[in-house]
Order: C-alpha cells, then structure tokens, then sequence
C-alpha cells in the first residue's frame, strides 16, 4: 500500500533562524533577570551591602535602597548610614518594598520558565516533526507574552514615581538665587526621580530587548498559525489536494473487477451527414476508453482544451449550399468502383472467401 510521506515544514530556514535568535537571547535574558530579581530579594532582607558613609556620590544609591528594596530588617552601623528620610517620605510609590518584592517573586518565576522553553525551542523545533516545533513554540511564546506585559506594567508604574518624584522637587529651590531657603535634604527626591527612571528602563529592557523580543513573538507565531493551518503537507500526484484543478480528483473511481455499462453516445451535430459510399464494414469505438484514456494522460494538461471532449472529434464543417454540389441522400445507390488489374504475366488471384473460424462464412469486405 502507498505510504504517504511524512509532513515537514515549509520554509524551514527562515523559521530556524528566527527560532536560534529567539532561543538565545532567550536564555540569555532569563539568566541574567533571574539575577536580579534574587539580588533584590536579598537586598530586602538586609543581606547587601549598601554604604557606611553618605554623601552626595552615594545618595542615589542609599535612596535607591531605601524606596524600592529596604525591608523591615535593621543594617548596622558600619554597613549602612541613616538619614533624615521626611522630605522623601512626602513621596508615595505605587508599590512599597514588600510589594515590590512579591513583583520580584513572581518574575523570577516567570523567568525560569522563560529559561527552561527558550532550552525546548531550540531542541524541539525540527523541519519534519511538526507537532513538537508548534508545541515548542507556542509555550514558548505564552512566557514571553507574559514577560513582555509585566514588562510594560512596572515600566508604567515606575513611570508614574518618577512623574511625582520630579512634582515634589519642583517645591524646592536648587540654589540661593531663587527666593526663599535652600534645603540640601531636598536633593534626595532628585534621587527618588533617577531610582525611579532608572527602574522604568530595567522593566522595558532598555526598551530595545523589549522591541525584539515583541517582534520575534509575533514573527513566530504568524509561523505557526500558517504551519497548523496548512494541510496539504502530504501533497503528492496519487493524493492531490481538494482544491486542485487537476482531472485525478474529478475522475470516477478505477473498477477493474465489476462490469461496467457502456453507454452510447448519439451525436447531435446538424452539420454532420453519414457518408455512404461504400459498403465496407463498419467499426464500433468504444468512446468512454477513449475519454478516460485521454483523461489518464499525463500530458493532457499541456494539450489544447479541445481535446478533452471526444465530441469535438466528431465536430464537420457545415455543408456547402451552393447548387453545383448537392448533397448526398443516405437513399442513393452506393457507387460501383471499378478496380482494373493488369494480369499478363501474372496468375489471377483468388477471391474466393476463406473459411472463418466459427464455421461461418465472413461476407467480402472488396
């Protein structure tokens, strides 16, 4: 029995090396986010070392601390130096540090399961195994899609910190010029305002990692939609496809052992007329082998459409209507041809009928 040949995936190599890109950077992103998300655990848990010393060159950071990791544990002395936190404190993030450490939890997570199918993509993805390269790349891309949407969510909300951080600053004179008193504890919400950039742009990836891994999600999953909504992958000449124009999907069953009834086709054409000349024999065509053999022809595509229909064999001019050549009545005498046979020097034949082999004597054909 014919085998059909198993499915591949077209344009294989243009989806490879999207699915190499995908895969590395990938598992590159996800090594190096898992990194920070357990550096900011701990750095909750007081496990970092910060400062001893403040001064203006270490103020970011202190604050950077203090606003987004610090939890409720105490650093000693010698590790860490307190300050004078009330202009700051006037400032209200949208996620405290415990929150911020349970956003930290939660993409970690996300961010070993981004590790282990970027792994699976670039081990499943394979040109004649259709089922486990759509599995891949859809698990694949579920990950990502929810990596790139908390992206975009804490790209938002740290956004928003920086946009009240700067509000707040703007209450305070920078220099003796302006009117009023100068409060140098006023420059840690300038800080509050480079923490909170400076969240907003790790959350986007620096906004470009975050372009490319959008658009290689979109990239393979059009693939995939296209690999799964494609069904002619087993296409061949005995299994054509349904939307083919091709005469092997409209002919009738082969029958080779039931009876088939031949049916005779009467021709219509007003232009024919039987030609009586002679009274030779007559030979019956079987015109259905006829048809089906032409239709059975590999070449019969690159011929002309005429020949698909055995009535267009049949298909005569019209006859001549002039007077000088009347047209022949089917109840006219045939014509006698005379045959003249030169015979001297040579035996006359023998026209004598020859026995047939059913025991019946075969009329003469001449």
């Amino acid at each position: 029995m014919y085998t059909p040949p198993a499915p591949s995936i077209k344009n294989f190599g243009s989806l490879k090396t999207a699915v190499l890109w995908a895969g590395i950077l990938g598992v590159a992103q996800s090594i190096i986010w898992m990194g920070l998300t357990i550096t900011a655990i701990l750095a909750y848990n007081c496990v970092l070392y910060i400062t001893d010393s403040l001064s203006f060159g270490s103020m970011v950071k202190t604050v950077f601390f203090d606003v987004y990791f610090k939890g409720a544990c105490k650093m000693s002395p010698g590790k860490y130096q307190n300050y004078d936190m009330t202009i700051l404190d006037q400032v209200e993030t949208v996620f405290d540090p415990q929150q911020v450490l349970i956003w930290d939890c939660v993409y970690l997570g996300v961010s070993v399961c981004w590790l282990i199918v970027s792994c699976v993509l670039l081990a499943w993805v394979r040109k004649d195994n259709v089922k486990k390269s759509l599995t891949a790349i859809y698990t694949w891309a579920f990950f990502v899609a929810a990596i790139c949407c908390m992206d975009v969510a804490s790209g938002v909300i740290f956004g928003v910190d920086y946009g009240r951080f700067n509000a707040e600053a703007l209450k305070y004179n920078a220099n003796s010029i302006n009117e009023g008193p100068v409060d140098p504890m006023a420059a840690t919400l300038i800080a509050g305002a480079v923490a909170a950039i400076s969240m907003m742009i790790i959350s986007f990836k620096g906004f470009v990692l975050w372009l490319i891994n959008v658009g290689l999600l979109i990239y393979l999953l059009i693939r995939a939609t296209r690999i799964a909504a494609d069904k002619d992958g087993v296409d061949t000449l005995f299994n054509p496809r349904k939307d083919s124009n091709d005469m092997l999907t409209t002919r009738p069953p082969i029958r080779a052992y039931e009876e088939e009834k031949v049916e005779v086709q009467a021709y219509n054409n007003a232009a024919y007329v039987p030609d009586n000349r002679s009274t030779a024999e007559t030979i019956e065509v079987n015109e259905e082998a006829i048809i089906r053999a032409a239709h059975m022809s590999m070449d019969s595509n690159l011929l002309d459409r005429r020949f698909r229909d055995l009535n267009n064999f049949q298909q005569y001019p019209a006859p001549n209507p002039q007077a000088s050549r009347p047209l022949r009545q089917s109840s006219q005498v045939p014509v006698q041809e005379t045959v003249v046979v030169a015979t001297s020097g040579f035996p006359l034949p023998d026209y004598s009928p020859q026995p047939s082999p059913n025991g019946i004597l075969r009329p003469r054909q001449y």
